[in-house]
């Protein structure tokens, strides 16, 4: 009987100190470096098609610094495609995810991989009516001038041909 009680006693001793050992979860995408690889776009951003500013984008770290999530608005005087967009890394996938969704119904999901530090690349397929397929490769740049490029391209033929879908440029609101 005693033996039972005395070992009861010593787990229940031993368990404050392993869980100050043990890391604290909450704190685990903020020291995980995949979970960083996106920060450069952290904040708020004026957008720009060619010298027009056309929409605003603010990218912000959300669920325990976990994942990243944009506001899309547009200032172009557009009634629609704003949006609200999810990064997130996944452990299980060892690829980030963006799913995308707007105020007009449009709504796409990628899966991408860090190139290098500061250059991020998503890739999703979108069927086509005439039974084909759209690759579209969607790049986020880290600019040596602190902007941002944004640039998607796409192919319908296999990767033979690539097509500009837009260019954007983010540059830091002040």
């Amino acid at each position: 009987m005693l033996r039972p009680l005395l070992a009861a006693a010593l787990i229940a001793l031993a368990a404050p100190a392993a869980a100050q050992t043990a890391p604290n979860p909450a704190d685990t995408c903020k020291t995980d470096p995949k979970f960083r690889e996106l920060d450069f776009t952290l904040g708020s951003w004026d957008v720009y098609t060619g010298d027009k500013k056309t929409d605003e984008v603010t990218m912000a770290l959300i669920l325990n610094d976990c994942a990243i999530e944009e506001h899309w608005k547009k200032t172009d005087g557009h009634p629609t495609g704003n949006g609200i967009g999810l990064f997130n890394y996944s452990r299980l996938l060892k690829s980030w995810g963006y799913t995308w969704a707007t105020d007009d119904g449009a709504a796409t999901v990628f899966r991408g991989n860090l190139v290098k530090p500061g250059e991020m690349r998503y890739v999703t397929e979108k069927p086509l009516p005439n039974g084909k397929v759209r690759l579209r490769h969607w790049t986020l740049y880290a600019m040596p001038d602190g902007t941002i490029r944004e640039l998607a391209i796409g192919t319908e033929d296999g990767g033979a041909t690539w097509t500009t879908d837009y260019d954007l440029k983010w540059v830091r609101k002040k």
